[in-house]
């Protein structure tokens, strides 16, 4: 028998397919070999989403890669339907992944917040200001030379200039 000869141009794409589907095989491989009903038990809704809208993808473009290797074209197939409607329901996904990151960034900027806010009004009300750290009521209420020369100043024998409002 003789050899079939093949252009270089087909040997290389060959090649390439060999590589892809080799690389979708090693890809697939720790997936497949899963329990699918331990794997979705393990994962979160939005997780188990992911790897359906992902499998619907590898295995619609691997008919698509088995078209073209057979020598249809995919894009008069109902596969590129297919792939269009992964492609929709993986911008979905993309959106609600959106969604649930903006929420729990809203839940620990919300925390922070209001401990800020407890600072604030903390530091409004004047908690902290004047306020004896380790002595009993009464203790250490009396002026200090500051506020004597303060008072001194404001309602003092005249001397001083008057504040405009």
């Amino acid at each position: 028998m003789e050899s079939l000869s093949l252009p270089e141009d087909v040997k290389s794409q060959l090649e390439r397919f060999e590589a892809a589907v080799a690389s979708v095989e090693t890809g697939l491989a720790p997936i497949l070999a899963l329990d699918r009903r331990e794997l979705e038990a393990a994962l979160t809704p939005l997780e188990r989403a992911k790897v359906h809208v992902s499998m619907a993808n590898a295995v619609s473009t691997l008919f698509s890669m088995y078209l073209k290797a057979v020598g249809l074209d995919p894009a008069d197939h109902e596969v590129k339907r297919e792939l269009e409607r992964v492609a929709l329901y993986r911008t979905k996904l993309d959106k609600a992944a959106a969604a649930e990151r903006r929420a729990a960034g809203k839940a620990a900027r919300s925390a922070v917040d209001a401990a800020a806010a407890g600072r604030m009004v903390k530091h409004a009300l004047g908690a902290g200001r004047d306020e004896p750290s380790d002595a009993s009521e009464g203790e250490g209420l009396e002026e200090k030379p500051t506020d004597r020369k303060r008072k001194s100043e404001a309602g003092g024998k005249g001397g001083g200039k008057k504040k405009r409002r």
